[in-house]
């Protein structure tokens, strides 16, 4: 009998022990911090990005925390790459299935309301003090991010979705040889644009005014929307983030630069097949006046071996707007971010904020710049040293800077708008026709959800 009960006894220890394990497992998701000896226990965090210069430019980041601050605080990075093709459908499908590895992935800001429900709110994080301070000592601050960056991950109730690894703006690209002032508004950038194309100005020194995106993708609503959104039209109805705004007569001015710019044909050829490499290219060749652009184009139509014909003759100015009547120009510059989140599955959330922070706001932020990142900080843009074209792009950026406003959604609308800019762009509709065509689409779209 009394061996029976010890056996009762070790049993039940034994189980005990277990479920002591299990609730320590399961309690915050963490791996354990301290092995026999006081030593930090190795942990590996995966840092999952599309392929191309985002990820180039992590590699020596995470390769530098792995060299200098892996043996201090336990944590390697392992950094993977995707390709950019079917990149968000590969990364919703690992997110959606709950794997709890890759833990930091890489969306853009505007993906950011579909995947709201697999990502962590990164506030508890941010206000954690051992979190918050670096391997260095070195302190970070969240709003160290330009407002424009911060705005992008932040939702409307203040949950923050990511972290701004990068940020990319459209701006004007304009040949500085040949115009001395970029246009102001609108309407002066479609007379411009007829000025420079030599089927209607036979003097053009350029054969084309100006080359835009038309290609039925998403960007190409997002540039549209730097003429939309200072026209006054808006996509949701006002005070409302779900009800699409109806028919705006505001719209249809916007629409109508779309329109003239095709009936006149000062429009680059091929509107509806150009979305980045076109504009590029199109910019490159010197056959064309002004493009709205990425800012990552900067780089290598400014680099003399890539660029030989424009290297030095191209400029940036802020988006055209609209005249008020108190004389003032109201402007919109579309601005995105794309990000690291965090996996809400993840098993190593606080290793992997550790060195978030590190490589968005603190020394990493800076690594990342040098290696070709954007960096969306401070100390980045706003330096006195700051490389072009940072010191041109920061003040249009903090002035003019809009984010889309997060939403399910939101991808599926933009792709709506760009089917609408493409029609009026080739001639398919009328401005007229897309300003009340486009909510009404939006509209029903949203109801059939």
């Amino acid at each position: 009998m009394k061996k029976l009960r010890w056996i009762i006894l070790f049993a039940l220890v034994i189980v005990l022990a277990g479920a002591g394990f299990v609730m320590a497992k399961g309690g915050k998701e963490e791996p354990e911090e301290m092995e026999t000896g006081g030593q930090v226990k190795p942990v590996t965090i995966t840092v999952q990005m599309f392929s191309g210069p985002e990820f180039d430019a992590m590699v020596p980041t995470a390769e530098f925390w792995n060299k200098n601050y892996e043996a201090s605080t336990g944590i390697h990075v392992n950094n993977i790459a995707l390709s950019r093709v079917g990149y968000f459908e590969k990364m919703q499908s690992q997110l959606v299935a709950g794997l709890a590895d890759p833990d930091l992935v890489h969306p853009f800001s505007m993906a950011l309301g579909k995947l709201r429900p697999y990502l962590e709110d990164l506030r508890p994080y941010l206000d954690d003090p051992e979190i918050m301070t670096g391997p260095d000592g070195e302190k970070y601050e969240f709003t160290q991010l330009l407002a424009p960056a911060q705005a992008a991950v932040t939702a409307s109730d203040g949950a923050i979705l990511g972290m701004p690894k990068d940020m990319s703006e459209l701006a004007v690209y304009y040949r500085k040889d040949i115009i001395s002032d970029p246009p102001d508004t609108w309407p002066e950038f479609v007379e411009m644009a007829k000025n420079y194309t030599q089927s209607i100005n036979p003097s053009s020194p350029t054969k084309y005014g100006v080359v835009l995106q038309g290609k039925y993708e998403k960007w190409t609503f997002a540039a549209a929307l730097e003429t939309l959104w200072s026209s006054g039209y808006e996509i949701f109805a006002p005070g409302s983030e779900t009800d699409i705004d109806g028919y705006n007569k505001d719209a249809v001015k916007a629409f109508k630069v779309f329109q003239d710019l095709y009936e006149v044909k000062a429009l680059y050829p091929g509107f509806d097949n150009t979305e980045y490499p076109e504009v590029s290219a199109a910019l490159e060749s010197a056959d064309v006046a002004m493009a709205i652009q990425w800012n990552a184009n900067y780089f290598s139509l400014t680099n003399k071996d890539i660029s030989p014909k424009v290297w030095d003759k191209i400029a940036l100015a802020p988006p055209p707007g609209w005249k008020q009547a108190d004389g003032s120009v109201k402007r919109a510059m579309y601005v995105q971010t794309i990000n690291l989140s965090l996996n809400k599955n993840s098993k190593n959330k606080e290793a992997a904020m550790k060195f978030l922070a590190w490589s968005s706001l603190g020394e990493g932020a800076y690594l990342y710049a040098e290696a070709g990142g954007s960096s969306p900080i401070e100390g980045v843009w706003l330096a006195d040293d700051a490389m072009m074209p940072y010191p041109v792009l920061a003040p249009m950026v903090e002035e003019y800077g809009r984010t889309l406003p997060m939403h399910d959604d939101m991808t599926e609308l933009v792709m709506i708008g760009s089917s609408w800019i493409q029609k009026v762009g080739i001639g398919a509709a009328t401005a007229e026709e897309a300003a009340r065509g486009m909510p009404k689409e939006m509209k029903k779209f949203l109801e059939s959800r």
